[in-house]
């Protein structure tokens, strides 16, 4: 979507943040692009591209940007580093190998760590070279010869980045699970902590100074690199007056005529700092993930590229990724002659920045509206539910699950408002459950989901609520805590561990005693509708003893569908269920005496699963009060709108700059109530309706992983729904 703003072109993002134009010098690269590096000549840039498509190392003429080549990879992550004029050094990831890269033959050579190492990052001072290993948190140092027979020197969970002193005798090691950077003794291999902001990230050495990307504090770190005395922190995120926000990501540091380059991947720009303070700003693409100092020329690597593309040639009866979210979410390069470069930036780039509030809304503390219902659900688009409606901005041959397997959420549509201008934040569910219960979705959690939804990663943790994926302010039952705000969850980062329903167990700590240990999260053989009634019996004892939480979260995931397992109900089933729990749930807050008070929130955490004619990340978005508005709303709205209408309400503070600058939905709401209960619509379709062994790709579902949200290949379970569905539009 682009759009004239002033003098600039602009790109709006479906976050809603506007995006300035790339300059004359750019190109596209292959999905999330995760870091680049000179050649020894300055003649080329060799770039790591490793996120959901197979990983390759992209060689580009400095000069002109002009692609050389593309050497596979497979998997790959992190910043490459020249070996000598042509051998390229990168850390293969599900690869288990340090990897050499033959620039002229394209020949790899494999160095072999072994199963459960995951090498993401590598350093080098000499003939001595370092790789940071993942899966069992390790670094190793030693000569590319013996390297892989190195004794490992545990850092952490999760480690980050990797530098060398000076001298080569220290390697500073980043643990981005945690608050610190080891410094290790390269001759002894004895180790020391330095404290520092929350998840270094990004490290580099220049003299004697050692600067560290915090990337969930928002600074930059200074320490002396003689005996790792913390001279200062450079703030580099963004404010609103006094107030600062949180959540611009650093991530990536360079170094260039007296000025320190900080990549900031969630603001979209790179802050300039000198003399320890920012000057700048330069503008980036969607999510810068590096940069690299040449010369007068600046290149900024962006993780996702330009904008989000438009996906006209998404066929859901085709097994293949084609025009699927992840694998057509390019990175790109832009280039930037220095200093000229240098301006505002883009830190204040958000469609919402500086909205002001109409003087009678509803939308405020302490305003009419005392409690709040946030409902989220997994993976739809707007077209696929509600492109059947003619009053909305909908695609009928697109509409898989219309009013016959919806009836609710259209009925919910109708009465309340239709919203045919929502996105989710996130573009799966990894980062969507990050971006709906925190408003973020951190540079850990954007850099790693690509390559797990790709199959190409050991592990998957950025949904537990706790370690590197968390974020700075924490999650929205924290904001909530802070604020002295009553919180009730069901089902958000809860794991059942397949003992449903009395051995719940929360993932995120902070969860502890604030969690309904009934309410079965994640299992797709539980019904929504006894999810809707397990909540219904404390939403009744908590309506009768007049302590009901001001705000609940309630997870009904089973829109997610279980393909077309035998046996199992089928795909129009599972919509219709969750479209039933949804309206009943509406129904019993109607009937109740708190109706007055209430608004309901609904989203989906991310809509992957579906085709969308307008964009990959546009959603179903839905609200019920009495003092909804009603009609059709063309307004841009975001997860991170609805989450910072949700903070207007209830008085509590922004979690991130990203729902502090969002667009609230004062535009949805009127001042008059309107209290006629909702009644719940019963589905016509047969719910007993199982899928057959002869249906399609019948012995494929019953192979497929279903333990977790997203944990098949996308593809697969798109053109399942799709040859499989109970109605054509």
């Amino acid at each position: 979507m682009w759009r004239c703003w002033g003098v600039l072109l602009t790109i709006l993002l479906p976050s809603g943040w506007l995006l300035h134009d790339a300059p004359a010098l750019s190109v596209r690269t292959d999905t999330m692009p995760q870091g680049a590096a000179a050649s020894p000549d300055g003649r080329e840039l060799a770039v790591v591209e490793a996120g959901f498509n197979p990983a390759t190392l992209g060689l580009y003429d400095a000069h002109s940007l002009v692609r050389v080549a593309s050497i596979p990879l497979w998997a790959a992550f992190g910043r490459p580093i020249w070996l000598d004029a042509r051998r390229v050094l990168v850390a293969g990831a599900g690869n288990q190998s340090l990897l050499i890269v033959d620039t002229t033959t394209h020949v790899l050579q494999r160095i072999r760590l072994g199963a459960g190492t995951y090498p993401i990052a590598v350093a080098r001072a000499g003939d001595t070279v370092a790789v940071a290993s993942d899966d069992d948190g390790n670094v190793r140092i030693g000569s590319l010869r013996t390297i892989a027979k190195a004794k490992p020197v545990h850092i952490g969970t999760h480690p980050g980045g990797l530098a060398f002193s000076g001298d080569g005798r220290t390697l500073f090691a980043a643990d981005r699970s945690g608050n610190s950077v080891k410094a290790i003794d390269v001759g002894t291999l004895a180790v020391r902590s330095i404290p520092t902001g929350l998840h270094p990230s990004d490290l580099l050495v220049v003299n004697d100074r050692l600067y560290v990307a915090n990337s969930d504090d928002d600074t930059v770190g200074v320490y002396r690199t003689s005996d790792a005395q913390h001279m200062t922190d450079v703030f580099v995120g963004d404010a609103i007056g006094a107030m600062r926000l949180s959540g611009v990501s650093p991530n990536a540091l360079a170094w260039a005529n007296g000025s320190l380059y900080v990549s900031l991947g969630a603001a979209n720009s790179v802050a300039v700092i000198r003399n320890e303070r920012v000057v700048g700003r330069i503008d980036a693409g969607h999510y810068p993930t590096d940069i690299v100092a040449l010369g007068d020329r600046l290149y900024v690597i962006d993780g996702k590229g330009e904008a989000v593309p438009a996906n006209p040639r998404f066929d859901v009866f085709s097994r293949s990724n084609v025009d699927y979210v992840a694998a057509i979410e390019f990175g790109s390069i832009r280039a930037y002659t220095l200093p000229t470069a240098i301006g505002a930036g883009s830190a204040q780039g958000s469609t919402g920045w500086r909205q002001t509030a109409p003087a009678d809304t509803v939308i405020r503390s302490n305003g009419p509206i005392k409690h709040v219902f946030f409902i989220l659900k997994e993976n739809r688009t707007y077209d696929q539910i509600l492109g059947d409606i003619r009053a909305g901005n909908g695609d009928t041959k697109l509409c898989f699950f219309g009013a016959k397997v919806t009836p609710n959420q259209h009925a919910i549509a109708q009465r309340f408002g239709l919203f045919d201008n929502a996105y989710t934040n996130g573009e799966v569910s990894d980062a969507g459950h990050n971006w709906s219960t925190a408003a973020l979705a951190n540079d850990y959690v954007e850099r790693n989901w690509p390559q797990a939804y790709g199959g190409r990663a050991d592990g998957d943790d950025v949904v537990e609520g706790f370690g590197a994926a968390a974020p700075h302010n924490g999650y929205i039952w924290d904001a909530a805590a802070r604020a002295h705000v009553s919180f009730r969850d069901y089902g958000e980062m809860v794991d059942f561990s397949g003992r449903f329903p009395t051995s719940a167990v929360v993932t995120a700590p902070t969860l502890a005693g604030r969690y309904d240990p009934k309410y079965v999260s994640w299992n797709l053989d539980y019904s929504d509708v006894d999810r809707y009634r397990e909540w219904k019996r404390e939403f009744d004892a908590f309506v009768q003893h007049g302590d009901l939480p001001q705000f609940e979260y309630i997870w009904l995931p089973n829109d997610h569908t279980y393909g077309s397992r035998p046996g199992k109900p089928t795909p129009a089933v599972y919509i219709a269920q969750n479209d039933h729990a949804v309206g009943l749930m509406i129904q019993a807050i109607s009937h109740s005496a708190v109706w007055k008070s209430s608004v309901v929130f609904i989203i989906e955490d991310d809509s992957q699963d579906g085709a969308d004619h307008v964009s990959a990340q546009r959603t179903t978005m839905y609200i019920a009060s009495p003092y909804a508005r009603g009609g059709v709303q063309h307004t841009h709205y975001t997860t991170a709108s609805l989450l910072r209408t949700v903070e207007l309400i209830l008085g509590m503070r922004p979690l991130s700059t990203y729902d502090a600058m969002a667009v609230p939905l004062y535009a949805a709401f009127g001042t008059a109530a309107d209290l006629r209960p909702f009644e719940a619509i019963p589905t016509e379709i047969d719910m007993n309706a199982r899928n057959k062994k002869h249906a399609y790709a019948a012995h494929l579902s019953s192979t497929l992983d279903f333990s977790h949200p997203d944990a098949i290949a996308p593809g697969i379970l798109r053109d399942i729904i799709a040859h499989n569905r109970a109605f054509q539009p």
